[in-house]
């Protein structure tokens, strides 16, 4: 396995590979610095996004503007997050302007899907309020605001706020998922109104998808519970979810799937304990049988992602207690 550090960003959480105009992109923030970054993976420049306030979750393009971006920012170490909330990013002649699209206290994700032409900007909380760290007695709340020509939102309408510990979300095939206490939900649209249609049960931390065995359905991972012990496997067998394998881990993050080097893979990353980067294989998926590669010591990864651009396969890791962003490839 090959490495490569494209930024070293104190205390780095965010890292998301995206197209850009036809180009690939990586953008990156800190949680507790103002440190937020685009960076060009094919030139190795990296573009400083000015006026951010630090506590970065997430950092998102506007599909078809290609100098509008969203993030969510504010929410700091400890679950410090009163004054977070969805942020809007615009660069005009490279010079960037950051403001305040919505206040959501403890806000955690966003992401944009496009439906029928259509730019929707989803902002989750993973709770409406916490009195303290150990406080998860509310629920998160889950806006949606529509994108204009331009970029900008219109106003935020509440979807849904009933689930607790709301933390992972994934965009797949133009679809939005989000997961909690509750389960796993897919949002749809549906006669004008957001719907929330129940995937799986159990309680998620974060999840991924992607067919380990290769007879063309999608097998199920993910981290059990909230920041859990348990990486699993799940594989759906006349409608329910069987589980199929389960990896220790510690204090579970950074959960993403896809194909590396011509095999379909589980990233996972360990906040605590070993602070490892993993990747899991399988090798005998009827069996039961799999692999786990540790690819990174002393990691402390927070978000991952496995990506191809240009026929290179890659994993993006956020590796927060080395400071660095890692590209990884065969």
């Amino acid at each position: 396995m090959n490495k490569k550090v494209i930024l070293n960003v104190e205390s780095v959480y965010t890292s998301n590979a995206f197209m850009i105009d036809g180009k690939a992109y990586v953008g990156a923030g800190s949680e507790t610095t103002p440190a937020v970054y685009l960076h060009d993976i094919a030139t190795g420049e990296s573009d400083l996004v000015a006026g951010c306030p630090g506590g970065v979750m997430s950092f998102v393009p506007v599909p078809g503007n290609p100098d509008v971006f969203f993030s969510i920012m504010g929410l700091f170490p400890g679950f410090q997050g009163l004054e977070a909330g969805v942020f809007m990013h615009r660069r005009t002649n490279g010079t960037w302007e950051t403001k305040r699209a919505m206040h959501l206290p403890f806000a955690h994700r966003c992401d944009i899907v496009t439906v029928d032409g259509k730019n929707y900007l989803f902002g989750v909380s993973c709770s409406k309020h916490k009195d303290d760290i150990p406080d998860w007695t509310r629920a998160g709340e889950i806006y949606v605001m529509e994108l204009d020509a331009e970029g900008n939102p219109s106003e935020p309408v509440l979807v849904d706020n009933t689930v607790f510990r709301n933390h992972g979300m994934l965009k797949m095939d133009g679809k939005l998922y989000i997961s909690g206490q509750e389960g796993i939900f897919r949002l749809e649209l549906e006669g004008g109104k957001w719907q929330m249609v129940k995937v799986f049960g159990n309680e998620v931390s974060e999840f991924g998808f992607v067919d380990l065995d290769g007879d063309g359905q999608l097998e199920m991972a993910t981290i059990e519970p909230f920041h859990g012990e348990n990486m699993k496997i799940y594989k759906n067998v006349n409608g329910s979810w069987e589980e199929k394998f389960n990896h220790t881990i510690s204090f579970g993050h950074g959960l993403s799937c896809g194909v590396f080097n011509g095999e379909p893979i589980v990233v996972v990353g360990n906040r605590r304990g070993t602070f490892t980067l993993d990747v899991i294989k399988a090798k005998d998926f009827a069996a039961g049988e799999f692999t786990v590669e540790q690819i990174e010591q002393e990691a402390g990864p927070t978000q991952t992602q496995v990506f191809t651009v240009d026929g290179t396969d890659y994993i993006l890791s956020a590796n927060q207690k080395k400071n660095e962003v890692a590209l990884y490839t065969k």
